[in-house]
């Protein structure tokens, strides 16, 4: 194969070789302007690990709260009680049962996020919730929290990371969300999240999931005020983290949105920047199962064009009453579900086969439908607010 970069084709003779890309290769696959061939060669290595197939869960999204006190920089979801009670929400945790369960029980994956919200934000609210969502729903992945809910739980009860990680794995915790990675960078990270769990720890608190047998995933915001060369490192110290603690199922790039908050200056980034960096994610994180474009972030267009660049996971249809508050607070345009046809579509378009799975990637059939089982279905709390 001949490249417009020779830079590419060093690169693609290491890739051949079974070897990991370094800091300088990785940003010689950002700063190529062949374009076309840095998606082939991410999509050979994508070919190499899934095959044709490219995934997709049933699942709902919950926030259950925005109150938050990190003040991360970038961040247009968060509210402060204090100084604008009048954007707090904060669900009970009957309400997030019953909006858990309010269409039907067919769903694979309960994905939840909230902030660091000092009355929701502890082991005395999840761990009953938790199992009451593994006695009524054993079909359901529960896929919650993310790093730094994690420590500050483990501060809130003077916890060590294994003691907690050890509760909730005992509640039923199958995967940890990847948010809250933002950048590794320490003097970039200190400028847009100072107050959020650094680098160090959440690392530490991922491999000790892993350790205990929780799966999580990893995420990176990019498109902000971070350099080229902070998203490569970022690259390459979660390589170096599955590779002292196995147990990362995918890597989620997650485009910065400027609407509302303190970065608003960086802009929105680019179809090209996105699909690059689908496509750099895959060559340098030779030791991760999956890619996944989140569509609600990037968008289904770019999306589904992502599948041609590294990409062999499109996230989750969302619930059909389910409201996703972060990205949708900073301008994302994209809505809130997508049915499950559309993506199986959308999938096969590309060239691809479409395949449902759940966090961990089991697979199943398209037509898979939970057995009944205990009262889920007529197990429903009335809505009120908080």
């Amino acid at each position: 194969m001949r490249f417009a970069d020779p830079a590419l084709a060093a690169i693609e003779r290491k890739l051949d070789a079974g070897e990991s890309l370094s800091m300088e290769d990785g940003l010689a696959l950002y700063r190529t302007r062949d374009i076309h061939s840095l998606g082939r060669m991410a999509r050979s290595v994508k070919e190499r690990k899934s095959g044709k197939n490219v995934f997709y869960v049933l699942n709902r999204y919950i926030n259950s709260t925005n109150v938050c006190f990190a003040g991360c920089t970038f961040c247009s979801f968060a509210a402060d009680e204090f100084k604008e009670p009048e954007r707090v929400f904060r669900m009970t945790a009957d309400q997030v049962y019953a909006k858990a369960v309010e269409t039907g029980t067919n769903f694979n994956q309960l994905h939840i996020v909230g902030g660091h919200d000092p009355r929701q934000l502890s082991l005395d609210y999840w761990l009953p919730l938790m199992r009451r969502f593994k006695e009524n729903l054993p079909h359901v992945q529960l896929s919650l929290f993310t790093a730094a809910e994690i420590e500050y739980m483990a501060k809130r009860h003077r916890l060590s990371f294994p003691a907690i990680a050890a509760s909730l794995k005992e509640a039923g915790l199958d995967n940890v969300n990847g948010g809250a990675a933002e950048i590794f960078a320490d003097a970039t990270r200190a400028k847009i999240c100072p107050h959020k769990v650094s680098a160090a720890d959440w690392l530490a608190i991922h491999e000790e999931l892993h350790r205990q047998g929780i799966a999580s995933n990893a995420t990176m915001l990019y498109g902000h005020i971070e350099s080229m060369e902070d998203r490569v490192d970022h690259f390459i110290r979660l390589r170096e983290s599955q590779e002292r603690s196995p147990g990362y199922n995918a890597f989620i790039p997650l485009a910065f949105h400027p609407d509302g908050n303190e970065l608003s200056y960086c802009g929105w980034t680019s179809g090209l920047d996105d699909l690059r960096t689908f496509a750099v994610a895959r060559l340098m994180l030779d030791n991760f199962d999956h890619i996944k474009a989140y569509w609600m972030i990037q968008g289904l267009k770019v999306c589904q064009a992502a599948l041609h660049f590294g990409a062999d996971d499109m996230d989750g249809t969302h619930g059909s009453t389910d409201e996703e508050m972060i990205y949708h607070s900073a301008g994302t345009q994209s809505g809130q579900y997508v049915d499950d046809r559309e993506f199986r579509r959308l999938i096969e378009e590309a060239g691809y086969v479409p395949v449902r799975r759940n966090s961990t990637y089991d697979e199943f059939p398209w037509d898979w439908t939970p057995p009944p089982f205990g009262s889920a279905q007529d197990d429903k709390v009335e809505l009120v607010e908080a």
